[in-house]
Order: structure tokens, then sequence, then C-alpha cells
């Protein structure tokens, strides 16, 4: 790929956003395109939800940007990571949900999370937040490749152990995402329990999947975790079981955070989405992906380390493992 296709890539992921912030502005200009209720979007938490989600999405148009030009390998990592671990957890749900609402063809509002909303308005939004995802996904390999091309390189390090807090944390973690996901296929597959009584009977084809969709991120952050940490299989690519892991972990934490503040927020239609036992699944699910999270630091501090030093071995001439003590 050509720089010139990478800054393609970041621009047209901008462009994907035009649709939502457009939306978004008119309704915080005191429109009401696309709303059924006069005046819903007017009311004080969709005021401050819409406010907030704009300023998400323009913080995500400038990374995109960022992405594919020199100046943006400048940033500091923390400053690239952190917004695209958010963005990822925030995006793949949806993503992987999306076109199972569109084949089902959902698209009357009784079938829509926000009765006061025109079927269409999901439409343009889930579309544009698919291309968002594809778009940042295409823009930050580019980035990687550019920058830490080490990473692609990188296999695991069969002879390293893991730590006895790691090992504590991941069987911590494993309860966590095996009681979130058992939850979330069960409602997925229609189950009704822990759902509010007016809400499980008429749940839409686009609901069972993202809680399908968030099980199965969730499963894969915990199993990318494990290999990262007991670095089994031997010699496995690095980067296959790092991204799973960002992706899983952002999942739970983000689109769990997210979803817990619209459960959470009063006066909205999402507060009686579901009873108190629903509420705790979601929160266990946001403490999961936080721990999980935390697992993936010290998981990535011992690649990092491990990475550098094969660099430096390969530079020099010597064996990787000549000597382990300098590692």
């Amino acid at each position: 790929m050509t720089s010139s296709t990478g800054r393609a890539a970041g621009y047209l992921t901008v462009a994907a956003m035009v649709p939502y912030l457009s939306l978004k502005t008119a309704w915080l200009l005191g429109g009401d395109l696309g709303v059924v209720q006069p005046g819903l979007m007017r009311t004080a938490p969709f005021v401050v939800g819409n406010l907030i989600t704009a300023v998400m999405e323009v913080v995500g148009a400038v990374l995109a940007v960022a992405l594919v030009h020199r100046w943006g390998r400048r940033l500091p990592a923390w400053l690239v990571l952190f917004p695209l671990w958010v963005a990822g957890g925030l995006l793949a749900p949806v993503t992987l949900a999306a076109p199972f609402g569109f084949l089902a063809g959902n698209s009357s509002a009784a079938d829509n999370p926000i009765d006061g909303l025109e079927g269409w308005v999901y439409g343009v939004v889930y579309a544009g937040f698919s291309l968002q995802a594809a778009g940042l996904a295409v823009a930050f390999f580019l980035h990687v490749r550019a920058r830490w091309e080490h990473v692609f390189r990188a296999r695991l390090d069969a002879t390293q152990s893991p730590s006895k807090l790691q090992v504590r944390l991941i069987a911590a973690l494993g309860v966590l995402v095996v009681l979130v996901v058992a939850a979330r296929l069960f409602w997925a597959f229609g189950g009704p329990t822990g759902l509010a009584s007016e809400v499980g009977p008429g749940r839409s084809t686009a609901q069972r999947a993202l809680d399908f969709s968030s099980a199965s991120l969730a499963l894969a952050g915990l199993l990318g975790l494990i290999v990262l940490v007991h670095h089994r299989p031997r010699s496995a690519r690095v980067w296959v079981p790092l991204t799973a892991a960002g992706l899983g972990t952002g999942a739970m934490s983000c689109s769990g955070g997210y979803q817990l503040t619209l459960v959470l927020a009063p006066g909205t239609p999402f507060d009686a989405a579901g009873g108190a036992w629903f509420g705790s699944i979601i929160a266990a699910q946001v403490v999961a992906g936080l721990l999980g999270a935390m697992i993936l630091c010290t998981a990535r501090d011992q690649l990092v380390v491990r990475t550098k030093f094969a660099d430096t071995c390969q530079l020099s001439g010597r064996p990787p493992y000549e000597n382990a003590g300098t590692r």
C-alpha cells in the first residue's frame, strides 16, 4: 500500500463520519431531523449524550487523519493506542451485528431501541459505523507497519512464564467472561430472564445480534490474553492474539460502559431496558474489560522488551537467546 492509499483510507473514514456528525449537529441546534417525537432531542439526557458522542466522533476524525500522516507517527504511543482501543471497543460489536439487522429488515420503529426515531436513521448511522471501522482498521495497519513494524515479525517467546499475578488475574477474568458470555448468548437466542418483561419478547434480530457479537468479542479477548500471558502456542505471531485481546477488552469496557450508562441514565427510553440482573451483567462486563486491559498492559510491556531485544540481536548478529539474562 502506498502513502496515497493510506491517505485515501484516512479521508474516506472522515467522510463516513459526516452523516453521523450532521445528525448530531442538527439535533444539538434544536432540529428534529429523523425524529418521530418532536422535542425528544432537546431533553437534557439526549443533549448531553449527543454532545459527548459528537465530540468523540470529532476526535475519531482527527485520529484517522493522524494515522496516515508522518506527523502522526511522532505522537506518543498512548495518544494513538488509547483512542483506538476505545474506538475499536465501540465500533466492533456494532459492526459485527449490523449486517444481521439489515438482513432481517429491522426498519420499523418498534424494532429500534428508541421509538422516537425513524428507521432510516439507524441505517445511516450503523452503515457509517461499519465504514468507519473498516477505514480505521486500514489506517491503523499502515500506521503500525510504518512505526512498529517489528510487531508483525514478533513471535511468542515460549521460554517466558506468566507471573503469579498474571495467572490470578486471568483466572478472575475467566470467571467474569464466562458469566457474561453465558448471559449474552442466552439473550441472543431469545432467553427472557434478566430483561424487563416489556422488553424481552419484543427484542429485534439486530439487538440479539449485538448480544452475540458482544459475547464473541469477550471470548476472543479472553483467549487472546491467555495466549499472550502463557506464550502458547510456541512461536505464534504476536499480532494475532494482541489484536483479539485489544478488541475484546475494548468491547467489554467501552461498549459495555456505553450500555450501562444508557441503562442507568434517568429519563431516557433505556432506563427500563432491563432489571437489576441485566444491569449486573453489563457491570460485570465492564469490570472484566478493565481487568483485561490491565493484563494486556502487563503482557504488552513484556512483548515490547522482547521484540526490542530481538531487533537489537538481529542488528548485532547475536542469537536472540545468547544471553537471556539481558532481555
